[in-house]
């Protein structure tokens, strides 16, 4: 697994230690996740692809979703300067996809342990 996949302490000051704020903000992001993966495809028009991924970004930096922030901000970054075809892109935001995917099992995992405890 990559590190700082989710950065629990980040979370916890961000939400000021609330549980159910918590929860609450993970079921949010759950379901803005699926859309943002619906439109984070090459095939996606240029600006589409590239202004979730921006968005997906501002998210995950709030949520301490690191490795997922980094993800974006390269696909991002491959929007703006005219990537807009090719291995690159693809890769990109098959990269970012998978980074989502991840961030969403660890939260659900973090949470469900503190949920247990």
């Amino acid at each position: 697994m990559p590190p700082h996949i989710f950065d629990r302490q980040h979370f916890a000051h961000m939400t000021g230690g609330d549980d159910a704020l918590q929860a609450e903000i993970v079921q949010i992001f759950r379901v803005q996740a699926e859309l943002w993966g619906r439109l984070l495809i090459p095939d996606a028009p240029t600006p589409i692809w590239r202004d979730a991924a921006h968005t997906v970004k501002g998210s995950a930096r709030g949520l301490g979703l690191w490795a997922l922030a980094d993800a974006c901000e390269h696909a991002e970054g491959l929007g703006k300067a005219g990537a807009v075809e090719g291995a690159m892109v693809s890769m990109a935001l098959a990269r970012v996809r998978g980074r989502l995917e991840e961030a969403l099992a660890e939260m659900d995992a973090v949470m469900a342990r503190t949920a247990a405890a």
